[in-house]
């Protein structure tokens, strides 16, 4: 009996360690928007570079080497490359929404399917002209997401303890 009770106390603290990091990375989306790209970049650049130097420091210099370069390359070049994919992403999307606009306009399709392609147009227009008020947008919709997650697993947590009883 000590037994379940010890595993049915491990799981209600992994659970709430749980919510509370779907709640603070929600928040921390809502907060910092499309420059959570930038600190995603950084520290995947920075793994890189450590990665490097203790490959360098184990003997294997190719490797290391070739770690640190994709991690400063990574630092530096990250937005760059970040806007080129948005761009070609808008313009990938906004020919898909003027093909699939024609499409259902010639086929006469139901108006679910013209809506749709106009979406498509919009949200490709806006990755091509704004790209980074979209790409808040889009981290503070996440955050929401992320925080309300995080609500529903703790009050989860809430509603089992409370029927197990």
């Amino acid at each position: 009996m000590k037994l379940e009770t010890k595993i049915k106390a491990r799981e209600i603290k992994y659970k709430f360690v749980d919510a509370i990091a779907y709640i603070l990375i929600g928040v921390l989306f809502c907060v910092l928007k499309s420059s959570v790209i930038n600190w995603l970049l950084t520290i995947v650049g920075a793994i890189l570079i450590a990665l490097g130097i203790y490959n360098i420091t184990k003997k294997e210099t190719t490797s290391g080497a070739i770690e640190i370069g994709a991690g400063i390359i990574v630092i530096l070049g990250g937005w760059l490359f970040v806007e080129i994919i948005l761009i070609i992403l808008g313009v990938l999307l906004l020919i898909k929404g003027i093909l699939d606009l024609v499409s259902a306009i010639s086929t006469k399709l139901d108006t679910l399917s013209i809506v749709y392609a106009c979406i498509n147009i919009l949200i490709g227009v806006m990755l091509i002209i704004s790209k980074w008020a979209l790409l808040d947008w889009f981290f503070i919709i996440l955050g929401i997401i992320f925080i309300i997650n995080g609500a529903l697993v703790f009050f989860r947590k809430e509603v089992e303890t409370e029927q197990k009883e």
